[in-house]
């Protein structure tokens, strides 16, 4: 007979681990399944030739787990210990404000702080201030920069869960199992081989399986289904082949992390229809906790970023009030010295002109890594001055995972242009920062080209609300209408936490398998073994003083640029050649085929807008194509826009249209137009400027086949309404405003001056 378990954990990480932990210590029989990998002492991938050897998930279940999802680009880990063999060890508290934002009542400091002071003491977390070694050069010069901005009072060294007892002397910690002290190798973010970090496989899991939890890995879960009593939950058994197997509990806590918690669970409730009464919330508030990756090259000094722990310092910003109060952290960050070079290809220096300025997502992914390829032999004494940066901070959460209708992938939809202002705020400190180290400053290259970002800190999706219509579990964690499972991960979280989430999502999950715990026994009594030896710890970030009028200015201004844009047009189906435009209108309008799209244009960075070549936007909107799309069109979320891109000739430029949207037959399309600005003899800059010369492609990219083709138009009417659509975001200022104006204005009768003036005066 089937053995049925008290109750069973999926995941690992920062919610699974706690989860396994206490149910065992309760005396529960535990199944635990997980994955990823176990990665024992020297276990972590290190060939640094091949990203294919034990590096990605998706090549026989390596580390790291990159999905590429159309508004969000993520990285995650995938392993026994989850998130926490590759985050950078930082344990913070948010303010209390934080819990002001959606979460449901009773939630907030007072609540939390026992189960934060508990996560401190499983985790042995203390700043890099107490180690033995002595302060890194990169940790001292953020200090120096912190000073040199006027910032040194919202400067700190956040908690890290990292061993500084001697390094290379291994002794049992407080569990009994060995560790070794920190010797600053730099790599944290890709596993540490020398067990110095505190990861969960080396605390909470381990008292979970010293208590009698079985744990079994390469499990990677597909299906969840209520039973009379209890669940049964199917897995894919990575160490058999794929073979499928079931387990059985009275009880499932589900912990995967918030992107895979949340498809699991919409693949239940949309695909197999084991979970049908699902909240419709479920997918919704995913938040990334506003991270921004940004990087710095050719420092003054030698930041020397392979030694020392990845993170160790932190900047508080507070800048506004209401809802435009922009809050969010800044960290120094550090790398691994053998991934020197391949950071290089994103040096200012390192011109990015060669790079195709009319790719998507995945192209552009596939172009960099082999740029980084190509110089990954760069000398490693250029690596000792450069460094990354790491900002999050508090984004309005109001993103949704879901799938795609017909496909059934997972998709992120981010609304990056509602977050702007603080991404806005974000780079301009990036920007101080690097000007003050003397480097110049660059952008993860998706955010650069695409505006997706990238985020190491998902949160949402499966929210805790009092109510079912507003979230997905109730305020301990049960899902609504499915006694005994439980979502105990970020996926639980209502709103970003601002900091790195790892101390916030394991107290989360303490103080709500806790609650669990008492009602499996009916003890309410009943406590972590540990809570008697936790001690208050001091809040970090609550002691920074933050001026009344807010954190200091940055002297570096981003202002940003917006206006809408309607064009209509005629297409055709299965037209031959594709390129042949004016046949394919010819018959778009015999057939009255009409193809038409309204976008506004968001322009994040007017300044990084007319400096880049790609002179990239975000193209938000909707799109119809008859026969394609909706009646109602169908809705473009973040699309690409080009103003004036370069081609062989000097004396021509291109306008490019990237629009991807799902037709009515749930397929994914992509809108590829582009307008061939340039003298064809007659001068005719408006027909020029407003033709456009488009494509419809079944898939994500430009290799996709195409289904249509034809010419869309901007007629001098939208044309006259779109001028009164233009507006400067960033700035209250009516003289920054006109200059706004005027450096974009002057961009684009220059151009057109050297395209069509220039060379009929040569």
């Amino acid at each position: 007979m089937t053995k049925t378990y008290d109750a069973l954990v999926i995941g690992t990480g920062f919610g699974g681990a706690v989860a396994a932990c206490r149910l065992a210590q309760a005396g529960l029989s535990v199944r635990v399944l997980e994955r990823g990998r176990r990665y024992p002492k020297g276990g972590f991938p290190r060939d640094w030739d091949s990203p294919l050897n034990g590096w990605l998930w998706m090549n026989k279940q390596g580390l790291l787990d990159v999905k590429l999802l159309s508004g969000m680009s993520v990285v995650q880990s995938a392993g026994y210990g989850g998130g926490s063999l590759i985050y950078a060890n930082v344990h913070l508290r948010p303010p209390e404000e934080t819990f002001a934002n959606g979460w449901p009542a009773g939630y907030g400091r007072a609540m939390l702080d026992p189960y934060y002071d508990l996560v401190a003491y499983m985790l042995d977390v203390q700043p890099i201030t107490t180690s033995a070694r002595g302060l890194p050069t990169k940790t001292k010069r953020m200090r120096e920069v912190a000073q040199q901005l006027g910032r040194e009072a919202q400067f700190i060294h956040p908690d890290l869960a990292v061993r500084f007892t001697p390094a290379g002397e291994e002794l049992p910690n407080k569990f009994g199992v060995p560790q070794e002290g920190c010797n600053y190798c730099g790599e944290c973010d890709i596993g540490c081989n020398v067990r110095a970090k505190n990861t969960l496989d080396l605390n909470y899991l381990a008292v979970a399986e010293q208590r009698g939890a079985e744990v079994t890995t390469q499990a990677e879960v597909i299906n969840i289904e209520p039973l009379s009593p209890g669940y049964r939950v199917t897995y894919t058994d990575h160490a058999a082949d794929g073979v499928q197997r079931t387990v059985d509990a009275q009880r499932v806590f589900l912990c995967a992390g918030a992107v895979n918690t949340t498809e699991l669970l919409l693949r239940c409730r949309d695909d197999l229809g084991t979970l049908p009464e699902l909240s419709d919330t479920l997918g919704y508030r995913y938040s990334a906790n506003g991270d921004l990756l940004a990087f710095a090259f050719d420092t003054r000094e030698p930041w020397e970023p392979a030694v020392g722990p990845t993170i160790t310092t932190s900047i508080v910003v507070d800048e506004g009030k209401g809802a435009d109060k922009r809050w969010f952290l800044f960290q120094e960050g550090g790398h691994p010295a053998q991934v020197a070079g391949l950071l290089q290809v994103l040096n200012p220096a390192q011109s990015l002109a060669r790079i195709p300025t009319d790719l998507m997502q995945q192209e552009l992914v596939k172009v960099f890594r082999q740029r980084a390829k190509e110089m990954s032999t760069i000398d490693g004494e250029q690596g000792r001055f450069q460094s990354i940066f790491l900002a999050m901070g508090r984004d309005k959460a109001n993103g949704r995972l879901e799938l795609v209708p017909l496909t059934r992938e997972l998709q992120a939809q981010w609304d990056v242009p509602s977050n702007l202002p603080l991404y806005r705020t974000q780079e301009q400190l990036c920007q101080d920062i690097a000007r003050a180290l003397g480097a110049q400053v660059a952008y993860n290259p998706l955010w650069e080209r695409l505006h997706v970002p990238v985020s190491v800190h998902n949160l949402g999706g499966c929210v805790m609300a009092e109510e079912e219509a507003y979230g997905v579990t109730d305020p301990n964690g049960e899902v609504h209408g499915y006694p005994g499972l439980y979502v105990l991960d970020g996926a639980a979280l209502p709103s970003s936490t601002g900091v790195n989430p790892a101390s916030t999502i394991a107290a989360v999950a303490e103080r709500n398998v806790e609650k669990a715990i008492r009602g499996i026994l009916c003890n309410a009594d009943w406590k972590a073994p540990e809570r008697a030896l936790a001690t208050p710890r001091e809040d970090l970030v609550g002691k920074v003083t933050i001026p009344a009028g807010g954190t200091v200015a940055s002297p570096s201004t981003v202002v940003g640029m917006r206006f809408t844009e309607r064009m209509t047009g005629f297409h055709a189906q299965g037209h031959t050649p594709a390129e042949d435009f004016a046949g394919a209108e010819k018959a778009g309008q015999q057939a009255n085929t009409v193809a038409e799209f309204t976008v506004t244009i968001t322009l994040a960075n007017l300044d990084r807008f007319l400096a880049e070549p790609a002179h990239g936007g975000i193209a938000q909107g909707t799109v119809h194509v008859a026969g394609l799309t909706p009646p109602e069109g169908a809705k473009v979320e973040n699309g690409v826009f080009n103003l004036f891109v370069d081609t062989d000739s000097f004396y021509e430029r291109r306008m490019i249209y990237l629009l991807p949207f799902v037709g009515q037959d749930g397929q994914t399309y992509l809108l590829d137009g582009y307008k061939e600005v340039k003298d064809h003899g007659d001068f005719d800059v408006w027909g020029a400027t407003a033709t456009l010369y488009t494509v419809i492609r079944r898939g994500k990219d430009k290799n996709g086949p195409v289904v249509s083709s034809g010419i869309i138009r901007l007629n001098k009417k939208d044309f006259a309404e779109q001028l009164t659509t233009f507006e400067v975001l960033g700035t209250t200022s009516t003289q920054a405003k006109a200059d706004a104006y005027w450096r974009f204005g002057s961009m684009f009768l220059g151009t057109l001056w050297d395209v069509f003036v220039r060379p009929r005066m040569e």
